[in-house]
């Protein structure tokens, strides 16, 4: 191997993932907010997972979140919830639709007793698709991955879903986001598992999505660090080739952190974005993020424009804040 060709693969190596700064580089100073209060239409409810997708057609963001009413006997919990449409032309003002993914409607349908956990929905021929955790019994057991899909209006609510679930690993399924490549054919798609092996953050694809067996299976695409107790995936983008998951890991010492992880393969393996940083630092998020932060990159044409964390708001009430980032993100 001649010296060109070792400094060259040197050279590549270091600068995989180098990034000067912290990624997340927000605006502090400017805040968006989205919330339900009591006079809201479905009365006083917190909002938790989401997931904000950019619709050029009719210019405006689309916001799909968990909702739950203050008066539910699970609040704050997503038990038997569903999952709501707001928009926004700027992310500063949001139009509270409805209910965008239903629950099923008879014993035995997979997502008969709530839908919850969108973390990432992407964009393909004006349709929005949305992936979800759907939970078949009023227990922890048997929940799986469903995928509902707007129409060319996203506003027409409720959206269609697939019949039966694209994932269902021995577990729990939880935590779901899907990304479209556009220079392939595929959808990716990540969630965690909590199968035989612990926590795991898992990847399948598709050219078909809404077909459901025609989802690969599902395999890690990460190792779980020995220190970390449990998983929860929060974030997945694609930037100039490059996949990004964001995940929140609970540590056996106590405490919750955000790892940042990448990958130029979308089923990985993936690694932390920064040399030696694993986590976000604590001044990369608002002061009133919940202890597990659920962070949410919002991307436009390619490039992220904000991001948005679950926080406290009022009383027992969640919602959402975000605020723009600094400067044009180009890892």
């Amino acid at each position: 191997m001649t010296s060109l060709i070792k400094f060259t693969i040197i050279l590549i190596l270091s600068q995989q993932f180098v990034w000067a700064d912290s990624f997340v580089q927000c605006d502090f100073t400017r805040q968006f907010q989205v919330q339900l209060k009591k006079d809201s239409a479905i009365g006083e409810a917190s909002l938790r997972e989401h997931t904000i997708v950019w619709y050029p057609p009719s210019k405006k963001y689309y916001l799909l979140a968990d909702v739950i009413p203050l008066s539910s006997k699970h609040h704050p919990n997503t038990y038997e919830s569903e999952i709501h449409l707001f928009s926004s032309k700027d992310l500063s003002i949001w139009k509270h639709h409805g209910v965008a993914i239903t629950k099923g409607k008879r014993e035995g349908d997979f997502d008969r007793h709530g839908v919850a956990s969108p973390v990432m929905a992407t964009l393909k021929n004006g349709i929005i698709y949305c992936p979800y955790s759907a939970r078949k019994t009023e227990t922890f057991t048997q929940r799986s991955v469903g995928l509902a899909y707007s129409s060319s209006d996203p506003e027409k609510i409720p959206w269609n879903k697939t019949a039966q679930p694209i994932s269902d690993l021995p577990g729990e399924d939880d935590d779901v986001a899907i990304i479209h490549d556009e220079k392939e054919a595929n959808f990716h798609l990540y969630h965690r598992s909590t199968g035989p092996k612990g926590y795991q953050i898992v990847h399948s694809k598709s050219t078909t999505p809404l077909i459901e067996s025609s989802w690969t299976k599902a395999t890690p695409v990460a190792e779980r660090p020995q220190t970390v107790r449990a998983q929860e995936l929060t974030g997945a983008i694609l930037i100039d080739r490059l996949y990004h998951l964001f995940v929140i890991e609970h540590l056996y010492k106590g405490g919750v952190k955000i790892a940042h992880l990448a990958s130029h393969n979308p089923a990985g393996p993936f690694r932390a974005f920064q040399k030696n940083q694993r986590y976000l630092k604590p001044s990369d998020q608002p002061k009133r993020a919940i202890y597990s932060g659920h962070i949410t990159p919002v991307m436009k044409d390619g490039r992220i424009s904000a991001f948005f964390w679950t926080a406290h708001q009022q009383g027992k009430r969640y919602g959402l804040i975000g605020h723009p980032v600094l400067k044009k993100l180009t890892p």
